[in-house]
């Protein structure tokens, strides 16, 4: 889907999900640092077409991401 970068690596962004990107964030270009302070508002990477709907149902929700992120 993309890359992200730091001071000290590259790394990939992969989507979740299978699917078309429609719109990317070129906000994040100039303000990259939203990502972490707004993940869930201002801070989003794109918005995708879904090309298979049933992988939607295989995603965690927030408690589960959460909890998930916590256990590593």
């Amino acid at each position: 889907m993309g890359t992200i970068e730091s001071v000290k690596a590259v790394s990939e962004i992969f989507a979740p999900i299978s699917g078309k990107i429609i719109e990317v964030n070129r906000e994040l270009e100039a303000t990259p640092e939203v990502v972490n302070s707004d993940p869930n508002g201002a801070g989003w990477y794109c918005k995708m077409e879904i090309t298979d709907p049933d992988e939607v149902g295989q995603l965690l929700d927030a408690a589960g991401y959460e909890k998930l992120t916590k256990e590593g």
